[in-house]
């Protein structure tokens, strides 16, 4: 019976590490960046210039004038900063800034809502950068 329960417990625990930011990476799957939405999506990728291996992906979604585009994205962060291991929220009037962080793969996530402005970014940091000699 105790094997049961540890396995259990286990299972919930690498269950909720795989979908630590499932809701904010659907919303950055999505197309977003077209004319339904009025956003723009700018994102770059850095490699290792030795092993072409991702370094780190950074994306930036920004939008004017949509706030059921914001609305989304600050559902999508109140549901996955449970799961963060910092999430630090700031609410003054109609201004909204999150950050919430996860550390491994290292996920940086930040939203700025300020009425019907999105400005949200992405930091996703596959491996540590090798130190130039």
């Amino acid at each position: 019976m105790k094997r049961l329960v540890i396995l259990a417990i286990l299972l919930i625990a690498s269950f909720a590490e795989c979908s630590a930011q499932e809701n904010i990476e659907a919303l950055l799957n999505r197309n977003i960046s077209n004319n339904k939405y009025g956003s723009t999506l700018r994102s770059a990728i850095k490699r290792d210039p030795e092993t072409g291996e991702i370094i780190k992906r950074v994306y930036e979604v920004t939008a004017i004038s949509n706030r059921a585009l914001g609305k989304e994205f600050k559902a999508a962060f109140k549901s996955d900063c449970a799961t963060a291991d910092v999430c630090e929220e700031v609410a003054n009037g109609s201004l909204y800034d999150v950050t919430a962080v996860w550390t491994n793969p290292k996920r940086i996530y930040t939203l700025s809502l300020n009425g019907s402005i999105v400005v949200f970014t992405a930091q996703i940091i596959y491996q540590e950068e090798k130190k130039s000699k």
